[in-house]
């Protein structure tokens, strides 16, 4: 029985990666994930907290000590994403992660804009009100392209950058997930179990070992959010300006992590990173897809300790 239980527990935590694409709570019942993420944050001793800014209602969790760390999550994700990470580091370093504005339990501002540039800007806003300094940032996909655009528009706050798949670049070679919405479909929407399960393995490489209720009431919890995160993502994708320009001039020191298997983003746009950024290093995972999981996360986190520890 209990090795049972702590194999349900294991798929649990596997599920707080899969949040790279839709926000934490779509996995369980909205009161279950509630205190699901509120026990873990406390656990992690995580104090969920709330900010105004602008007349817009903010919601991050920080930790209490340590140098800082602060954490950009990705696309229709939330600041849960981090809870892997948060588990790794918490002990040594001071955990900072907000909702992005539309993520999570953050405001949707009517005024807001989604490409890269202006939630960076709204990024720079918050860290301004936590004035914090001297800290490292870290991102993810979406998140990487806002952390890296920071970066460069605020060099002297930034004591290293650690960007995990960053979107940010456009080149000519597509990704599995370009190739299929040229087509005509999006798997960062899905509309069946079918996509559903489509959409795990594009993120992760690995389906979801789930019963069709969780899987059913997840789809059922991003379906309701569609309208706000297609127009969003239209905007994210035609009005970001790229990253080629500002790459070359950011002499922060760099560790980019790259999942060789992504169909999200093509690898090769990472490559462009490594290339224009002068004080980049990276490290490749031949088995890692867009979210790393297994022994890619476990590698991931041994790479971002030891260039912490350098930095």
């Amino acid at each position: 029985m209990k090795k049972k239980n702590m194999k349900k527990k294991a798929i649990y935590i596997f599920l707080s990666l899969i949040i790279l694409i839709f926000a934490g709570y779509t996995i369980f019942p909205h009161a279950v994930a509630k205190y699901y993420s509120a026990k873990t944050f406390k656990n992690l001793d995580l104090e969920v907290k709330n900010i105004t800014l602008d007349n817009n209602n903010f919601e991050y969790v920080e930790g209490k000590t340590g140098e800082p760390m602060v954490f950009v999550h990705g696309f229709q994700s939330t600041k849960s994403y981090w809870v892997p990470y948060f588990k790794k580091f918490h002990n040594k370093y001071k955990m900072i992660a907000m909702d992005l504005p539309g993520h999570g339990n953050s405001s949707r501002p009517n005024n807001q804009k989604y490409s890269l540039q202006a939630l960076s800007a709204s990024l720079e806003r918050f860290i301004e009100e936590k004035k914090l300094d001297n800290f490292h940032l870290i991102g993810t996909s979406m998140g990487g392209g806002i952390a890296t655009i920071y970066t460069h528009n605020n060099p002297d706050k930034v004591k290293s950058l650690i960007l995990i798949n960053p979107l940010g670049i456009d080149q000519e070679k597509k990704s599995d997930l370009q190739v299929l919405m040229e087509k005509g479909k999006n798997l960062l929407f899905p509309s069946n179990l079918e996509e559903f399960d489509e959409m795990a393995i594009f993120i992760t490489g690995k389906p979801l070992a789930l019963s069709s209720y969780f899987k059913k009431h997840a789809l059922t919890q991003m379906v309701k959010n569609y309208f706000f995160f297609k127009r969003a993502f239209k905007e994210m994708i035609t009005t970001s300006k790229t990253l080629d320009d500002i790459l070359p001039k950011i002499r922060t020191k760099t560790l980019i992590l790259i999942g060789k298997k992504d169909k999200v983003i093509h690898p090769a746009s990472y490559e462009y990173f490594i290339r224009l950024m002068p004080n980049a290093e990276a490290v490749r995972y031949k088995n890692g897809a867009h979210a790393f999981i297994g022994k890619p996360f476990n590698k991931a986190a041994l790479s971002i300790e030891k260039f912490l520890n350098d930095n």
